[in-house]
This record gives C-alpha cells, structure tokens and sequence, in this order.
C-alpha cells in the first residue's frame, strides 16, 4: 500500500534539478510545456525558470510524494492571468508525474481529490485548468473527476508535428458539509 501525499517541501538544490529534470522529459514535456513555434525543437526549461516557478508567491507548489518520495508537482495559482473566469474564487490548477515508474499507476485520480480539498480549504469556490488536446489520458482523468468544457483556444501549441488545441475545464466545488 504506498502512501501518497502533496507536501510543502523546502527547495534545496536537489529537488530543483529533479524538478528541472522532470519539466525537460521528452515524454511529458509535449503535454505540459506550451510551444508556440513551428520551426524550432520544444524549448527546454532552465534552472532560473525552475527557481521562479516554485518561488512564485501566487503559486502554491506541492509536491506529490509516495512513500516520501518526490514523484511529480500539482501547483494552485492564485489569479492566473489566462482564466477563462477570473471571478477572485477560482483556482488553476497545474499537475504532472514526473518520474515516469509512477505514470499511470492511478496517482492523478487520489491528487485530484486532495487537490480539492486544498482548494475549499484555501477558500476558493471554482476551478479551472488547460490540458492539450492530444493528452488524452489527462482529459479522462478531469472528466472522471467532475470538471467539464468551458472553451477551446484553438491552435495552442505546436506538439509532435502538428498544431493542439488547449481546452479549458472547471469544477465548481460544492461546500464541504462534512
């Protein structure tokens, strides 16, 4: 039985070179990093864009940890400029495996549902996140977690020899009456 939490972890320089190391992956990098040029190799991610993503402090980072482990990163933004519905109550969300023995192994669906209780807790009442059109496997994993289309940019990012679509999906959270 593995544990598995979203955890606060202090940056050390170790964990920003797995998180360097993760968001360069070949076989994620097509599904989490936009690109917007036709003629030139997807952009790496750099050590300086790391340390800025996980010091931002409109960003809340947790780690996604089994057993203790760092395994991947889901990230709640605070007034990301790209929502579709920017009503001061909605979070987005941003989440990937890193370490690719954990993909597919069911994690997703048990961070979606802490993901959500992070969000009522931090008081937020809607959210909403981009995934390209061609990650089905995470536009399954939304649906089944209860978020549905609000919109599609067409023509998002250049993936894999051909323009993808970035659709938009929500949730709206209901009050915790537990």
């Amino acid at each position: 039985m593995m544990n598995l939490q979203l955890k606060n972890l202090p940056l050390s320089e170790e964990l920003i070179q797995t998180v360097l190391r993760w968001e360069n992956d070949p076989a994620i990098s097509p599904f989490i990093t936009p690109h917007y040029d036709e003629e030139s190799e997807l952009p790496l991610v750099t050590e300086g864009d790391v340390r800025e993503s996980l010091s931002n402090p409109d960003k809340r980072n947790y780690f996604i940890c089994v057993d203790d482990k760092p395994v991947g990163i889901a990230s709640i933004i605070r007034d990301f400029p790209a929502l579709l519905k920017n009503d001061g109550k909605t979070a987005w969300l941003g989440i990937f495996i890193g370490e690719p023995e954990w993909r597919s192994k069911g994690i997703g669906k048990t961070v979606m549902a802490l993901y959500e209780e992070e969000c009522r807790k931090l008081g937020y009442q809607r959210i909403e996140l981009g995934v390209f059109s061609h990650n089905a496997g995470a536009i399954s994993l939304y649906e089944k977690s209860g978020f549905a289309q609000i919109g599609v940019i067409p023509h998002f990012t250049y993936s894999q020899g051909e323009w993808r679509d970035d659709i938009r999906m929500e949730k709206i959270l209901l009050p915790d009456l537990g």
